[in-house]
């Protein structure tokens, strides 16, 4: 399967406007939208992805699917969109997910039991097949993996595609320590800190443009989108006074670091910008506008697509694990054959996607309900 950024994931759990730090409420109010722009989200990864596997494994460079792939990855990443896409998502849904007594331990109890039992699953299915290829990962790589910050251990990846989980991982932390100084619903603050976040990617590599050889890293400049799907949620929903001037400053200065950092990007190959500036900026440009209509207009609405928003999780996790499994007996060769391969590959996903959350996703989820419930219910008895 293709190893670059092109991916995507997010949570599932249900929409609601909770509370602010100012301790008044809002009423709730689900975003059905949102469910569906999960869908688009996840089912434009595995499209891209597909492209991507056709492009590297491909025997025939002269087929119509190899054609098809090339033409589309040279003009948008489907991928990225659905990346970026999903991390405006996150942002204008998790933080208002800091709610309750206890409201930073209920925070990390639920998005614990939210996405980490489906992950450790994909991650053995994962040393799995790499047995069966003769790759057993080792066993520091496959504990790192299970944290989601494989980096921090220096290991890598057992899929390139699980990157973004370590986007959410540092949201939900930098979120809870906003939210415990009391500055993660305040837009003139939020907007700063997205504002440094984006800046910490453009400095390093203009300061090395100099002479100045500084580390780059990525990370700060994708978790600046969450923090912006933050403030377009505080501008577009709740109307908060610096909301919008928050938002188009950070705006701003994200599409100057993206302006400015492709030729660097594409001169050291690191994957930010895969074959060129253009499929990553229109992908960005697409993202932004999709998510800003669906919410100004509540659109779309759509059962299918809000079944397939629940799924995206595990369609996130399993699609390359299926499209392996489906590879191995069908291999792509470019041609139009690869096509309904894709289409064998994408209803595996499906599948495994359904029994994955229906049988593991929700139970775990409600595990964690009940594990919050039980700690709010003793400390009540404790307190009478």
């Amino acid at each position: 399967m293709q190893s670059s950024e092109g991916t995507a994931g997010g949570s599932t759990a249900p929409i609601t406007v909770i509370i602010d730090q100012g301790n008044s409420r809002k009423p709730a109010n689900r975003y059905e939208n949102i469910d569906a722009l999960r869908a688009i989200a996840a089912l434009s990864v595995v499209v891209q992805h597909f492209f991507g596997d056709i492009i590297h494994e491909a025997t025939n460079p002269q087929g119509i699917a190899y054609y098809v792939a090339t033409s589309s990855v040279s003009y948008f990443d489907a991928g990225r969109f659905g990346v970026v896409l999903f991390f405006l998502i996150s942002g204008f849904v998790v933080p208002f997910s800091i709610k309750g007594t206890h409201p930073l331990h209920r925070f990390a109890v639920s998005r614990f039991f939210r996405l980490f039992p489906a992950m450790w699953l994909a991650l053995a299915c994962l040393a799995v097949a790499s047995a069966m290829h003769g790759q057993w990962p080792s066993l520091p790589t496959l504990l790192a993996n299970m944290t989601m910050l494989p980096a921090a251990f220096r290991q890598p990846w057992m899929s390139g595609a699980y990157w973004t989980l370590t986007i959410e991982i540092l949201f939900y932390v930098l979120s809870a320590g906003l939210f415990a100084l009391g500055f993660l619903y305040r837009p003139a603050i939020v907007a700063v800190f997205a504002i440094l976040l984006a800046s910490a990617t453009a400095i390093p590599i203009l300061l090395r443009s100099v002479g100045t050889a500084m580390p780059v890293q990525y990370l700060s400049l994708h978790v600046s989108f969450l923090y912006l799907g933050l403030l377009l949620r505080m501008t577009l929903v709740d109307k908060l006074p610096g909301a919008f001037i928050g938002s188009a400053c950070v705006l701003l200065v994200q599409a100057v670091v993206l302006l400015t950092i492709g030729d660097f990007s594409l001169s050291r190959q690191d994957g930010f910008f895969l074959v060129g500036t253009l499929p990553i900026l229109t992908s960005y440009v697409a993202a932004l506008c999709v998510f800003v209509v669906s919410v100004k207009t509540s659109a779309p609405h759509n059962a299918t697509l809000s079944r397939l928003g629940a799924l995206s999780y595990s369609i996130y996790l399993f699609h390359g694990i299926a499209a392996l499994l489906v590879f191995a007996f069908l291999p792509l060769t470019g041609t139009w054959a690869d096509f309904p391969i894709g289409i064998i590959s994408l209803v595996l996903t499906l599948l495994i996607s359904v029994l994955v959350y229906d049988y593991l996703e929700k139970p775990m989820v409600n595990l964690g309900y009940r594990y919050i419930r039980r700690d709010d219910n003793t400390e009540s008895k404790v307190s009478a």
